[in-house]
């Protein structure tokens, strides 16, 4: 293939406007995505759901009469995922850049709905849901996408004015701000700090100056240091963090509970199903530690294994953004594999008492559909982007 040729098939399968064009490139380039990445999601996915039903299923027998109560539950989710992360598996992620104000708008208002009675739940001491009849959702998880979405958007046509601050990323950094302060009524600020780790990966990544990001840093350091200081929860926290032996039966319960499910795990683990921790010893099971019911069950081989197997998603999701001509899709790819990586860093690091608890879900893993469907959908986005690859000489 000459070298004008193959540029204008890339062109072709990028920029194709219309439906005969989005068919052609489907059908030419139908199977052109990163299989590796699928197979290790798909596989995370099955794991998911046998240890959510697993750790859930006491839990499920006494609150509802029902030990499939949760499995049939994250079935349903996983359904509605795997259908999303197809739809967008062959959505060109081209037409996110002119989406990506609207998913915006669209996430704002719904980070609105949580604080509206009869809308909003409170549950934990946070308002973090919308309940709408029967089914509820965490606004959160749309947004975090949606400003991947805006951030690669607005980088990329900005390339020309990121060594400014005041042309280039004051207005992104504008927007950031307002969903920060959304999130800090609820209040969230596992996820602040989540978007926060994602959005200075982006800039930086983007071509953002270093003098620019610095100061950025120190701000978001004496926000967080002063956010600590001056919640007794939270600053309760950080001292059982530190020493969770000085208060077992009470503030370290939980996490010398998930100490004892990784020691009781051993090398092999003592069988799915098997474990005792699960049973009314660690919070949540099912949710922010099943990572932990992971440990017991399935041991430090199994552990390692899902480890692993997040690490190959993340490898081959910056393996897919280097590997696009596209700034956007670039910047697209990079965003949702920190998404991914960042946030299963910090659960597994909370429930092995590497930071203090959060409640970060597991993604993939954790029950949970609002976490499970837009998880499978930056998936397919990122599956999208991995089509889309430089093509080689033939």
């Amino acid at each position: 293939m000459t070298s004008d040729a193959r540029e204008k098939r890339e062109h072709d399968l990028l920029l194709g406007s219309g439906s005969s064009s989005l068919v052609s490139s489907l059908a030419n380039n139908s199977l052109n995505f990163d299989k590796i990445l699928m197979v290790s999601v798909g596989i995370l996915v099955l794991a998911g759901l046998l240890m959510v039903y697993s750790s859930s299923s006491a839990i499920s027998r006494e609150q509802f009469d029902d030990s499939l109560y949760y499995l049939k539950k994250q079935l349903l989710w996983c359904l509605i995922g795997i259908l999303a992360m197809l739809f967008s598996m062959f959505f060109n992620y081209q037409y996110y850049q002119k989406l990506s104000l609207l998913l915006l708008m669209i996430s704002g208002i719904a980070l609105i709905l949580v604080y509206i009675p009869g809308i909003g739940v409170r549950s934990g001491g946070s308002t973090r849901w919308i309940k709408i009849s029967k089914i509820g959702f965490q606004p959160v998880e749309i947004a975090k996408l949606a400003l991947i979405i805006y951030m690669a958007r607005f980088l990329s046509q900005r390339s020309d004015h990121l060594k400014s601050f005041n042309k280039g990323i004051l207005p992104g950094l504008i927007i950031i701000l307002i969903f920060i302060i959304l999130l800090y009524g609820q209040p969230d600020f596992g996820s602040i700090i989540l978007i926060g780790l994602i959005m200075f990966i982006m800039l930086l990544v983007s071509g953002t100056r270093i003098k620019h990001i610095i100061p950025l840093i120190i701000v978001a350091g004496i926000f967080v240091c002063y956010e600590v200081w001056q919640e007794p929860y939270r600053m309760r926290r950080l001292i059982t963090f530190l020493d969770p032996w000085k208060d077992p039966d009470g503030r370290g319960y939980h996490i010398i509970q998930s100490f004892y499910a990784f020691g009781l795990g051993g090398i092999f683990g003592v069988g799915i199903g098997s474990g005792i921790q699960k049973l009314y010893y660690l919070p949540t099971p099912h949710t922010d530690f099943i990572f932990s019911v992971i440990g017991e069950e399935m041991g430090l081989v199994g552990s390692v294994a899902i480890v692993l197997l997040y690490m190959v998603i993340v490898w081959r999701g910056i393996s897919i953004s280097l590997s696009v001509k596209d700034k956007f899709a670039r910047l697209l790819a990079l965003g949702i594999s920190c998404l991914i990586g960042i946030q299963s860093a910090i659960n597994i690091a909370t429930v092995t008492g590497s930071l203090p608890t959060k409640g970060i879900t597991l993604p993939f893993i954790s029950y949970g559909g609002s976490s499970l469907v837009t998880s499978l959908i930056a998936v397919g986005i990122l599956l999208n982007v991995s089509r889309y690859r430089m093509l080689p000489d033939r």
